[in-house]
């Protein structure tokens, strides 16, 4: 057999385009991209195909065998546990997203170096949503308790947090096809994969969970050729000058929505849920976004004519509250959410201190409320210490309280006669760009404005298999649990806060 460049390149020969028919066109898009470029790791599909199907067996397999046998998912911390129910349905809906992406880009991209790419990346994608899929029912059988796992692909779409993540993730494939490439492969997959997939599974490990590890870094193993997929894909989009002023709008708005779910949902998620402490996400965004993405990857590409995104500095002037802001708002609605919280101790006060100065001035005193209300008998919810609620963003639907309640940069605006809520600048002027991508979408608050709290939770699923008992609950413990009749006595209305808020502007959008 001949050697693996002149394999490749006699495969390429196959690739043709008919003449007797035009391609039907069902994924415009305005890049221009030339017909030969590089891919760079030379993708042999049947290869490939042998490579993926030993690292499935590999891990299926331990799944099955050891780590079921000895029990592990019994053994990991309660505490982390219960946030593998929310992370789960949010990147498996993540992993679909990018399958349709690569789809996508097959049919549009007439390159067959690049569609070559895109073909394993597909083929990863759909391994990846069956992955997460199973470790979801993995933990449904083995985890001490599986109520959440079982349900949580169905609830992700009535909860604000895992519905944002649903907002920003469809960015891979909702827009021109090489948009969506830069939303999935250049910022997600090349900046926010390693926070992810590598730093969760540290977190899993130093908790007691060596399940996670066994599926996460199997799939982490698949990014680096993602990554250079985008690579490629940037590669070509800047051969061409014609395409440097798309290319540079797209990119700023895939940062913005990548950065304004990813961040406070994984500050939560790593600061918020690990029982035997390491780093603080923090770190982890300032060493991988911050040094390897924005100061070496971007900054490599600069020559290039792509600058670093137009709300960086902004990004990262918020990143030090975005996390804890996003974890106050979440456990203050804890009985619409399908898992159990764990309350902050004195311990994990000293923590959040030390990494994050000034954090008990601003968040100290809600823990404190928090754990003393967890007691049903307490007759309220966190939610109800709030005078008001924030709204939810009309761009990206994350709470307008963002970085911190009260440094919040909300603005509120009447356009068209609809009155609207962005929680950013960056928010407010990627509406502004095309306002009919999110007019059709509403936020949680605007579906549900008006119902009772109990019925949202009756009706919506959130009950375990008694009828009677909430999946979500204020703490790991079983002594007092709380009831949708308990939620019921609250005759909590649940109200979209915009509602009240007064205009800032009024104007007519042309």
């Amino acid at each position: 057999m001949k050697n693996i460049v002149e394999t490749h390149e006699r495969v390429k020969d196959f690739d043709w385009s008919f003449s007797y028919n035009d391609k039907p066109k069902r994924y415009p898009t305005r890049y221009k991209i030339p017909p030969k470029t590089k891919d760079p790791f030379r993708h042999l599909i049947r290869d490939y195909c042998s490579m993926e199907q030993e690292k499935d067996d590999r891990q299926y397999g331990a799944m099955s065998d050891v780590i079921a046998r000895s029990g592990m998912p019994g053994k990991a911390s309660e505490r982390w546990m219960e946030i593998m129910k929310l992370v789960l349905p949010i990147t498996c809906f993540g992993e679909y997203a990018a399958m349709k992406s690569c789809g996508q880009l097959i049919d549009t991209v007439d390159n067959a170096e690049l569609r070559q790419g895109y073909l394993a990346q597909t083929i990863d994608e759909v391994r990846h949503v069956n992955q997460q899929a199973h470790l979801a029912r993995y933990f449904a059988k083995h985890a001490p308790d599986p109520q959440g796992f079982s349900q949580g692909f169905k609830l992700r779409s009535r909860t604000i947090q895992a519905r944002a993540g649903q907002g920003a993730l469809s960015g891979f494939f909702n827009a021109d096809p090489i948009e969506g490439a830069i939303n999935l492969q250049v910022v997600t997959e090349t900046a926010y994969t390693n926070p992810l997939f590598v730093a969760v599974t540290e977190i899993a490990a130093a908790n007691g969970d060596e399940t996670t590890p066994t599926v996460f870094l199997s799939v982490q193993s698949d990014e680096a050729r993602h990554m250079a997929n985008g690579y490629s894909t940037l590669a070509a989009v800047v051969s061409n000058p014609d395409n440097l002023e798309h290319l540079e709008k797209d990119f700023d708005r895939a940062f913005w929505r990548q950065h304004n779910f990813l961040d406070p949902f994984l500050g939560a998620v790593y600061d918020y849920f690990q029982e035997n402490r390491s780093s603080s996400y923090l770190e982890k965004w300032e060493e991988w976004i911050a040094d390897d993405w924005a100061g070496a990857y971007i900054a490599k590409l600069e020559p290039f004519g792509l600058k670093a995104p137009r709300w960086f500095d902004s990004a990262r002037a918020n990143m030090p509250w975005v996390g804890h802001t996003a974890m106050m708002l979440i456990a203050a609605a804890w009985p619409m959410m399908f898992w159990r919280f764990d309350p902050m101790t004195e311990r994990d006060f000293e923590w959040f201190e030390k990494k994050y100065p000034g954090w008990y001035n601003h968040f100290g005193g809600f823990w404190e409320d928090y754990a003393r209300i967890a007691d049903p008998k307490e007759g309220m919810i966190p939610m109800q210490l709030f005078d008001k609620l924030p709204p939810l963003c009309n761009t990206c639907h994350m709470p307008c309280a963002l970085p911190r309640p009260d440094i919040a940069t909300l603005r509120v605006r009447m356009i068209n006669d609809k009155k609207l809520a962005f929680c950013s600048e960056a928010c407010e002027h990627i509406f502004r760009e095309e306002p009919h991508r999110y007019l059709g979408n509403p936020t949680l608050f605007e579906e549900f404005d008006g119902v009772d709290m109990a019925d949202f939770i009756e009706q919506g699923g959130f009950l375990r298999e008694d009828g009677k008992t909430l999946i979500a609950q204020p703490t790991l413990k079983w002594d007092k649990p709380w009831t949708v009749d308990d939620i019921r006595a609250l005759k909590i209305e649940l109200r979209d806060p915009l509602r009240d808020l007064p205009v800032d502007e009024v104007e007519v959008a042309a």
